[in-house]
């Protein structure tokens, strides 16, 4: 990507005034969701397997903890969801958009918690490690693929869970690469190669998929995901022949493939910013796993604002979108 494309995020801005500060070590002796009931969650915070925070031995990988809008934490009884005593590293993870349900999976199993009440529902799957997790709208079908095998019924690409009737069927689009907007739309980034340019795809249940090519070259980090809304965003990996390309997060127009934005972490090689959610078609809430801020980026006025700092570094974070939204409401003109 051009660096005259780029804009540059300021790491040492400020959280804004009505800003979340966390830590996880605070979340390891919080209630249960059981315990204290919480309706909704905002985001669903876990320990990165690559974190290097002193407080590590205390929080651990694979211990999901959940933040409610107000700011308070609760902890998931994960042997009660059918969890072992230590997870498999990090756990897979969703957060509904409307915050009110919450999928976690490891090789032992795939377990959806309706967080109003507690209530819980397990799936046998036939996958050895359910990944990609993610909640189509209505949340009634759960996106998933299996992390170790492409000749199990989810294939190399993924598949839908049903979460009425626990039917798997298969998906078209790779879900490392894809994500879901509103409309059901999904689309898909796929990266370049010498003889190929990089695409979105945009796939339709009514009337299949359409394919536009993009005008840069691009390598779309797995990490997470693109998020989709009236426009993509996706965190970009640093190019291999420029060890000091700082990646960052790249904005595109699906139905063109033309270029938006792109927010660079100042000064830091590395895919280190991730894009968690759109807030409207023009808010985007930006993450650094690393430091764990989050920055809301008003990818049309370039203007961004930190909205949440974190004392526990190297973390994975969910957003549930309409209680974001609400949160940071004050800070969305016009939405």
């Amino acid at each position: 990507m051009p660096d005259d494309q780029r804009q540059q995020l300021d790491p040492g801005s400020a959280t804004v005034r009505d800003g979340i500060e966390f830590d996880l070590l605070d979340a390891t002796t919080a209630p249960t969701v059981d315990e204290a009931p919480v309706g909704s969650g905002m985001l669903l915070v876990q320990l990165s397997l690559f974190s290097t925070d002193p407080g590590y031995d205390a929080i651990r990988p694979g211990e999901p903890y959940l933040m409610t809008r107000a700011g308070d934490w609760r902890r998931l009884d994960l042997q009660r969801y059918g969890f072992g005593p230590r997870t498999y590293g990090e756990l897979s993870t969703a957060l509904s958009d409307d915050g009110r349900r919450v999928a976690l999976a490891d090789p032992s199993g795939l377990a959806v918690v309706d967080l109003r009440d507690g209530t819980h529902r397990t799936f046998d799957l036939p996958v050895h490690h359910a990944v990609a997790l993610q909640w189509t709208a209505g949340t009634s079908v759960l996106l998933l693929k299996d992390r170790h095998d492409g000749r199990r019924p989810c294939g190399p690409k993924g598949c839908a869970l049903d979460l009425t009737t626990g039917e798997l069927t298969t998906v078209p689009y790779d879900l490392f690469r894809s994500a879901h907007d509103e409309t059901g739309r999904a689309v898909e980034v796929r990266a370049g190669a010498s003889t190929r340019p990089a695409q979105l795809v945009t796939h339709r249940e009514e009337s299949g998929a359409t394919t536009v090519d993009l005008p840069f070259r691009t390598s779309p980090s797995t990490a997470g995901g693109p998020v989709a809304a009236e426009q993509v965003a996706y965190s970009q990996c640093p190019h291999a022949r420029r060890p000091k390309d700082r990646g960052g997060v790249v904005v595109v127009d699906p139905a063109s493939g033309s270029f938006v934005a792109m927010l660079s972490n100042s000064g830091q090689p590395g895919a280190c910013l991730g894009a968690r959610a759109w807030l409207t078609d023009r808010h985007l809430l930006v993450d650094h796993w690393e430091s764990g801020a989050m920055w809301l980026w008003d990818t049309s006025s370039g203007r961004h604002q930190q909205v949440a700092s974190s004392r526990t570094t190297g973390i994975h974070v969910e957003v549930a979108r309409d209680v974001a939204a609400e949160r940071f409401g004050r800070h969305l003109p016009g939405r």
